[in-house]
């Protein structure tokens, strides 16, 4: 009797040095980690508010616009996606404080509305605002 007791005694597995392993994996996994921080565009949705009282002399408003076959016009002329920024800072050294508004159509391609926007915000711009372009039947 006296030894089955003995031989339950030391089948007891001890879990120490294996909860040790999985705290010391764990201390790995979450240092060796990388976290990225990925450049974002923020967009904001146009408000319905219309409380705010307008400028008196609100500077000029720059458009690009973005058809549905994704060519982009500024000042009624089709420019190259890749020209937007030379042609916003042209447009930006009569007033600097101008706003850019991104005119795009629902069918084109989101690419070139990417590009339009960094392209903007590579030129210097602080207020760059998107909107849907509303074409006549």
């Amino acid at each position: 009797m006296r030894r089955k007791h003995r031989e339950d005694e030391d089948t007891a597995i001890d879990m120490t040095p294996m909860l040790d392993i999985v705290f010391i994996m764990l201390i790995f996994f979450i240092v060796t980690t990388s976290f990225v921080r990925e450049d974002t565009v923020e967009i904001s949705r146009p408000s319905t508010n219309q409380d705010s009282t307008p400028p008196k002399n609100p500077p000029p408003l720059i458009v690009v616009s973005i058809d549905e076959q994704s060519n982009v016009f500024m000042n009624d002329r089709s420019i190259d996606p890749e020209a937007i920024r030379a042609n916003i800072e042209t447009q930006l050294a009569a007033d600097p404080r101008s706003p850019v508004l991104v005119r795009v159509h629902e069918e084109a391609v989101n690419n070139v509305l990417v590009t339009a926007v960094d392209q903007a915000n590579a030129a210097g711009v602080s207020k760059v605002n998107v909107a849907r372009w509303i074409t006549g039947k």
